[in-house]
């Protein structure tokens, strides 16, 4: 077994004493300013495996232990930082070019904002109301007109008269297909056009049978006149009713429908909501006029 190691003998201070000779080298490097304090450090690991002072260092540090303050230290100081993301400064150049980015940009923004100012924004601007319409279509054949008709019939009118034109009598709802109001003896372009301007109530008498209970909603509102021209000319011209033999010559346009708009009622608009709606007494003192068949 090896001697135990001597213990340092302790000042009245309490730190330990050696006499380890300072060698100074007249060098401002941190390993010469440091120099003093690691010998004092270092003395306790100064000594070799046997316990004794190496006789080649001397009191040189760093050299009777592996691990001497002096060879941690070394290790570390030879070492340079790591480099990381973000390490490194943003340049300064790169600094001026953002900068001046967003100076334009406001700049910018602030001369084309379009008047996007609180004063302005919150008083309606006219010229946000203006709003480019196309013109309505304005078909003048049989086939153009039927065409535009049979999509709104099938949407509107087929639930109630049904797609054949038959109606539902059991339900006061009058048969189109033969009636007389539509290419028979009381059948006048004026009249249809009252009827789904205006819609119709009271009792009506269609092919010899009186509906006391009929109301037809007034369509005046949701179609436009050409397509209520459209729809008239589709029922005048299916089923077994041939109203317009001539196709470049329809009875009822959208010019007709739009006279009957500006002249009812006793010069004044009649509502197209319903609520005043025509009646078969009304419709009798229309004049009839081509819309009726040709006489055979």
């Amino acid at each position: 077994m090896s001697e135990p190691k001597p213990k340092p003998e302790v000042h009245t201070s309490g730190s330990p004493t050696t006499d380890a000779r300072v060698i100074p080298t007249g060098g401002d490097s941190v390993s010469d300013l440091h120099r003093a304090h690691m010998i004092q450090m270092n003395d306790p690991v100064m000594l070799t495996a046997d316990g004794v002072e190496s006789p080649e260092t001397g009191d040189e540090p760093g050299f009777g232990g592996s691990d001497s303050v002096q060879r941690l230290h070394d290790a570390v100081m030879r070492e340079q930082a790591e480099p990381r993301d973000g390490f490194e400064p943003v340049p300064f150049w790169v600094a001026i070019v953002c900068g001046a980015l967003l100076m334009w940009g406001g700049y910018y923004i602030g001369a084309n904002t379009a008047d996007f100012r609180r004063d302005i924004f919150d008083v309606p601007n006219p010229k946000a109301t203006e709003v480019i319409t196309a013109p309505d279509p304005d078909p003048q054949t049989v086939d153009e007109l039927k065409a535009i008709g049979a999509q709104k019939y099938q949407s509107i009118c087929a639930a109630c008269h049904l797609p054949t034109g038959e109606g539902k009598p059991a339900e006061n709802i009058p048969p189109l297909d033969g009636s007389e109001w539509v290419v028979g003896e009381q059948a006048a372009p004026e009249r249809l056009a009252h009827i789904l301007l205006y819609g119709l109530k009271g009792p009506v008498t269609v092919k010899g049978k009186t509906f006391s209970g009929a109301t037809m909603p007034a369509q005046g509102g949701l179609l436009k006149d050409y397509e209520i021209a459209g729809v008239l000319t589709y029922v005048r011209n299916s089923w077994s009713n041939k109203g317009d033999p001539d196709n470049a010559k329809p009875a009822i346009t959208a010019a007709v429908v739009k006279a009957v708009r500006a002249k009812e009622k006793d010069g004044k608009k009649r509502p197209t909501d319903g609520s005043d709606s025509v009646t078969m007494e009304e419709l009798l003192k229309i004049p009839i006029g081509p819309a009726a068949p040709p006489k055979k």
